[in-house]
């Protein structure tokens, strides 16, 4: 078994090799593997003029322009804009009013892979390191900040599940093989997606996707044919579907259960 000093190598190995794909940072891809390289998609919402309805005309000396009525939409008194009639209303203000307490592109990112030994903290220990990681940026997963901590996660999964697998007749991954399939989901820790590839996770995410039965298969599997990205979904380790039916337009989750 690998030490921790040659795991941590490893995965800034990796780190390096994505980052040589190309700018944006995306996995590396094929058949039996996690998400392509991925291609950042421009969602940046077009710019609307609000100045209020105004038309008018503008002359070159060659032509003129007569430009189209513009409108506003209208603010309400928290500072909120109301787009209409569909019911929505959506925040304005900078990113920066915020405080961020969590972040979840890449599936259990900030759980199983930060203080993994620790679990769900039932049995004590500080987990306080969660809320670091939380607060934190892609920016910094890309430089490496959380390297030694998605290591030592790494190695307690193989340790704790490998003699477990094999008794089932799977194969484990080696430590490389891990940081060749998984590493590049989630270090940095966004959604990629590279359009020239089939949807599904982990290129983009859809919401019916067993995200983490197939993040667990990246993790623990050695993949190939016999053992594909979908074993677990396959099983299924986890409920198949959600137990209220999506709905067909947006938002598209059902409303939330009803305290107890």
């Amino acid at each position: 078994m690998k030490n921790h000093g040659s795991i941590h190598a490893v995965l800034t190995a990796a780190l390096l090799f994505a980052a040589a794909c190309g700018d944006n940072g995306g996995a590396s891809t094929d058949t039996d593997a996690t998400a392509g390289t991925a291609e950042t998609t421009d969602t940046t919402a077009p710019t609307t003029d609000t100045t209020g309805p105004t038309t008018g005309t503008e002359t070159t000396q060659d032509e003129t322009t007569t430009t189209a009525p513009t409108t506003t939409s209208p603010t309400t008194t928290d500072g909120t804009t109301d787009t209409g009639d569909d019911g929505f209303v959506f925040p304005t203000e900078p990113f920066d009013a915020y405080t961020q307490i969590d972040r979840h592109g890449a599936v259990e990112a900030g759980t199983a892979g930060i203080a993994a030994a620790l679990g769900l903290g039932l049995g004590g220990g500080d987990l306080s390191i969660r809320d670091d990681y939380n607060a934190s940026n892609p920016v910094e997963d890309a430089a490496g900040m959380w390297l030694s901590e998605i290591a030592m996660s790494v190695q307690f999964f193989h340790d704790s599940f490998d003699d477990d697998l094999m008794a089932l007749g799977l194969v484990p991954a080696t430590i490389d093989e891990t940081v060749a399939q998984a590493g590049p989901v989630i270090v940095p820790d966004t959604i990629k997606y590279d359009p020239s590839m089939p949807t599904g996770y982990p290129n983009g995410r859809a919401l019916t996707d067993p995200v983490v039965d197939i993040t667990l298969a990246a993790v623990l599997l050695k993949l190939g044919p016999d053992q594909p990205l979908t074993l677990f979904a396959d099983l299924p380790l986890n409920p198949p579907e959600n137990d209220v039916p999506f709905k067909a337009e947006f938002p598209f989750l059902a409303p939330p259960h009803p305290a107890p």
